[in-house]
């Protein structure tokens, strides 16, 4: 998931600063009815490796482990509790100060769950939060009263750079990702599959995701399952699709963006800090798969178009969005916490 991977991305940042840091997995949550006795779910977590997940290279630098729960007796002393998730707000509230400056990083408006007041409530609990949009810091705000750092998402443009100029690139060849969450908005890609292909034959569209290959794609379309090489998948696409419904700040957009390709996305509050119409991508309304087909079409029918897109893209995802500038602002805002 995307909003664990950030947290082990800070984990890995702050531990190569010199800082100690301890990565805890807890097996119960607030809110959160266990299906399996504990005993049962400490097993699964430990056979799945839960505590160092084999898709991420967590530093061995980095303290990791499961526990129980998140209370004074599993949590050790600290400077700074730094979480994420709505749930695990309200355990940080309760403990006690020894524990460390209680942080929370709100990555979404995680009200999927069907219990938006108590995420709403989450946003007002005695302690510091943080946001990594500037949608979600105005809607914290908005609901808490209080002021929240902008904690801004990043790209690893060490591992996310382009190998192949958008020039070179085929121009009707466009990447999305697949899900089978319903407000990733896939099935309005899917929609408009055959209409794209009807009007231009020579399109290379391919998909890829965790799932095996869906029996809904027709046949022409590609797809890639777990792609080992993100990167390269990106160099190989001049466009790349987001549909989304919502997000808290999109990881794979703006990755494709870092790579060089030219991204087209739904105008929502999780692509607005790196998608600016015709500026940085071409932005289309949700839930509308006609107006997928037209924003594909100015950019297969433009190519200048496409290729400024792309270079606009790429250099302010350098410019704005490094891993060096997020850390730095957290670690000097977590100084003023504990000072003030």
């Amino acid at each position: 998931m995307g909003g664990a991977r950030i947290m082990y991305e800070y984990a890995n940042r702050f531990v190569a600063l010199g800082h100690q840091v301890t990565v805890l997995h807890s097996l119960r949550r607030p809110f959160k009815k266990m299906r399996s006795p504990l005993w049962w779910k400490r097993l699964v977590f430990t056979v799945r490796g839960a505590a160092r997940p084999s898709w991420f290279p967590l530093d061995s630098s980095v303290h990791s482990k499961i526990i129980d729960e998140i209370s004074d007796a599993f949590v050790p002393d600290g400077d700074i509790l730094f979480s994420t998730w709505w749930q695990s707000a309200y355990a940080l509230a309760s403990l006690s100060p020894q524990k460390g400056v209680p942080v929370n990083l709100v990555q979404d408006y995680e009200n999927w769950t069907g219990q938006e007041e108590l995420v709403k409530a989450s946003y007002r609990l005695s302690l510091q939060h943080a946001a990594i949009s500037n949608w979600l810091c105005r809607l914290v705000e908005k609901e808490s009263g209080f002021t929240v750092q902008l904690l801004p998402n990043a790209i690893d443009t060490n591992y996310f750079s382009q190998s192949v100029t958008p020039a070179s690139r085929n121009n009707l060849s466009v990447l999305a990702l697949y899900s089978e969450e319903s407000r990733k908005g896939t099935r309005y890609i899917v929609a408009a599959l055959e209409s794209l292909r009807a009007h231009y034959p020579a399109i290379h569209f391919s998909f890829f995701g965790v799932y095996p290959r869906p029996t809904s794609l027709p046949v022409w379309v590609n797809y890639y399952q777990k792609p080992q090489n993100l990167k390269t998948l990106y160099n190989q696409h001049a466009i790349f699709l987001s549909a989304s419904l919502g997000e808290g700040w999109a990881l794979p957009p703006a990755e494709a963006m870092a790579c060089g390709c030219a991204v087209v996305c739904t105008d929502i509050g999780g692509h607005a800090d790196y998608a600016i119409n015709n500026q940085t991508a071409v932005l289309f309304p949700t839930e509308n798969s006609a107006a997928i087909i037209s924003a594909l079409t100015s950019l297969f029918n433009n190519t200048t178009l496409r290729i400024q897109l792309a270079e606009n893209g790429q250099r302010q995802l350098l410019e704005k969005f490094s891993w060096k500038q997020t850390v730095a602002t957290a670690l000097t805002w977590f100084d003023s916490l504990q000072k003030g």
